[in-house]
């Protein structure tokens, strides 16, 4: 008598357990990666705030912070990335995914810095990269059910809002507001549960 059966098919409650188990060690990977939130949310608050500094002292050239300070920030990025990708042993899906909508996110804030600066709108550049901001960090939230980077996307996109109506100086501080609830206190939770 012959057995009808696949044997390759799983039943529900171990389809489930296998998507289950995806989840958690996605979640588990971007533990890992809590650098990046942790990096990212510090230098962006910190040169946000120096720049707020650099106003009130009357500096003129106060905007140079940014430069100067996001390209060496993406500079170690990338030597950390290059470290960390020689340790991978294998790629996952949703790795891959969070990689392109990074990158993805990097050349839209570029497009969006440079064509902002060329037509001097330079009142719309902080409240669009929070838009950005809650935008990515409530996609990669959302692929892991990470909840408080979910939260800290919808914080970071009513700040964005706020910031709309308000002058460039009051701009500053709440980026770095926003940045402290969106990336760095995920990324310390993160940071925690990898470690656990």
């Amino acid at each position: 008598m012959e057995n009808n059966t696949n044997t390759n098919e799983l039943s529900p409650e171990a389809s489930l357990k296998v998507i289950y188990e995806m989840i958690v060690s996605a979640r588990s990977k971007i533990g890992r990666n809590y650098f990046y939130y942790l990096f990212w949310g510090y230098l962006v608050a910190f040169t946000s705030l120096l720049e707020f500094l650099l106003i009130r002292i009357g500096y003129e050239r106060h905007y140079l912070v940014w430069p100067v300070l996001m390209v060496a920030g993406a500079l170690i990025t990338f030597l950390f990335y290059i470290r960390s990708a020689r340790m991978v042993t294998s790629k996952t899906f949703i790795g891959t995914t969070m990689g392109f909508l990074w990158i993805g996110w990097a050349i839209s804030f570029t497009i969006l810095i440079v064509f902002v600066n060329l037509r001097h709108a330079f009142g719309l550049i902080l409240p669009m990269i929070m838009a950005m901001y809650g935008l990515a960090i409530f996609i990669a939230g959302g692929m892991v059910n990470f909840k408080p980077l979910i939260f800290g996307a919808v914080i970071t996109w009513i700040a964005s809002v706020v910031s709309f109506f308000l002058p460039y100086q009051v701009q500053l501080l709440i980026l770095a507001g926003a940045l402290i609830l969106s990336h760095i206190i995920p990324g310390h939770i993160l940071r925690n549960q990898s470690k656990s």
